[in-house]
Parts: C-alpha cells; sequence; structure tokens
C-alpha cells in the first residue's frame, strides 16, 4: 500500500543497505582512515603485491618496478617461512619488509 493509502503491486524501490544485504555485500564504516602501511605479516605483503598489480594496470607504476615488488614480496615470503623455524631469520626478514616498505612509501609520495 502507498502513503497515500492506495493499493499497488508494484515492487517497492529498495535502500542501497537492502540492495547491497541482497547482493551479499556490506557496508563497512571505517571513518575514512587508511591503513598503517607498515609491513607486519603475511596479509600485508599480500595486499601490497595486489595494490602494485592494481597499479600496474593503471600504468601508475612500470612493469620494471612491478617486477622488482613482486620480487621482493616472494623473498619476503619465503622468509616468512623460514623466521617460523630458524629465528636467526628474523632480523633479516623485518630488513626485507622494511625495504618493501620504502620502496612502497617511495612509489606512492610520486604518485601523490
Amino acid at each position: 500500500m502507498r502513503a497515500d493509502g492506495v493499493k499497488s503491486d508494484a515492487p517497492r524501490a529498495l535502500s542501497a543497505r537492502e540492495k547491497a544485504r541482497a547482493r551479499g555485500l556490506r557496508l563497512i564504516h571505517g571513518g575514512g582512515e587508511g591503513r598503517d602501511a607498515t609491513l607486519r605479516d603475511r596479509n600485508d605483503v599480500a595486499r601490497l603485491l595486489a595494490a602494485s598489480a592494481a597499479d600496474l594496470l593503471l600504468h601508475r607504476i612500470s612493469t620494471a618496478r612491478a617486477s622488482e615488488i613482486e620480487e621482493r614480496v616472494n623473498r619476503a615470503l619465503r622468509l616468512f617461512d623460514r623466521a617460523r623455524t630458524e629465528p636467526l631469520a628474523r632480523p633479516i626478514l623485518r630488513r626485507e619488509l622494511d625495504q618493501l616498505e620504502a620502496i612502497w612509501r617511495e612509489g606512492r609520495e610520486a604518485r601523490r
């Protein structure tokens, strides 16, 4: 029934929230703050790799830079495996993550 009391067979318009829920999506209120760029775990490194792939597709970075990031990400992932069993690999991993972070920040500053 419409607001004026007349019956209607037309489907009711869904709100944005209802449409998102129907599609299986949900809205996450983040307050507009970006993520901390510090690399701490595998998920952070994977996010960086995905972001660099997107930047490559959008022509924000060169193929050479994307390849360098990919190589460093692969090296960091191998070091994550080693650091689990070899305590001496942890400082090497931290240094690699710091270098990867520096490369990412340098590229991000250049894009701005």
